[in-house]
């Protein structure tokens, strides 16, 4: 029988605190993911008719200042698929997978811990023609431990070390070689790894690790936290997104399991 005090649990789901509305008006503040997108709730009660518990409902409210929508499943930590977020572009395959059609199996298995943190940035020009570091290409040799089938999951160097133009990154190149690898899933700690490049670019040269990765029916998973604390190069990696048919991104909790 399966044993979890055999295993080390790490959380790789960075803390989401809601800012929510209360009954009596009041808003209590929260914080929000690396994109700066907040997490809402408003508090609400069924009523003395029923039972009288409260229950909170997901989404901003009218006239808010912060964030008065509703909250797509791409806030936080999440999983997402292609059909209803990427199948409107062009060159898009007719058989890409929804997140709601993947095995199940997708989302929990053996995972490789990439480590990218050696690909230092190096000085040069950004793009406004002033000084700063300019982050470098990871290739295939950078990711040697990746075989097919794996959940890749991958960190570079620590948020401290390098400014947002500073972190490796990850070119068309090398996400189409890990989809031609056909592994499982690719999932980023962030910050630390630029993941995708040219989403500006036009049609169908656009977004290639978006295309690479979800055209070939291979989830993305991010923005994750603690895999550069993982100590094992391979661990389980568990992150369930809801079974919800339409739902093009789903918020998870992501765990992996490393051998005591």
């Amino acid at each position: 029988m399966f044993d979890l005090s055999n295993y080390n649990m790490v959380d790789l789901s960075p803390r989401m605190v809601a800012r929510i509305k209360r009954i009596d008006g009041t808003i209590e503040e929260g914080n929000a993911d690396i994109f700066g997108l907040p997490w809402s709730l408003v508090e609400g009660n069924v009523g003395t008719d029923y039972d009288n518990t409260k229950y909170t409902l997901v989404g901003g409210w009218n006239d808010d200042d912060v964030w008065p929508w509703g909250l797509s499943g791409h806030f936080g930590s999440h999983t997402e698929g292609g059909k209803g977020h990427i199948d409107h572009w062009s060159g898009i395959p007719d058989d890409m997978f929804g997140l709601w059609e993947y095995p199940l199996e997708t989302f929990i298995g053996e995972a490789v811990v990439c480590d990218v943190s050696s690909v230092t940035p190096v000085e040069g020009e950004n793009e406004e023609g002033e000084k700063a570091m300019i982050g470098q290409p990871i290739t295939p040799d950078h990711l040697d431990n990746v075989k097919s089938g794996d959940i890749v999951l991958m960190y570079g160097p620590d948020a401290n070390d390098f400014r947002d133009e500073g972190q490796p990154v990850l070119p068309a190149e090398t996400a189409q070689w890990l989809a031609q690898k056909k592994i499982k899933m690719l999932a980023i700690q962030m910050p630390g790894v630029v993941w995708e490049t040219n989403p500006q670019a036009p049609e169908p040269n656009n977004s290639p690790t978006h295309r690479a990765m979800l055209c070939n029916n291979i989830p993305i998973t991010y923005p994750l936290v603690n895999v550069s604390k993982l100590k094992q190069e391979r661990v389980m990696y568990i992150g369930m997104p809801l079974s919800v048919e339409r739902l093009d991104g789903c918020w998870i909790r992501a765990i992996a399991l490393e051998d005591k």
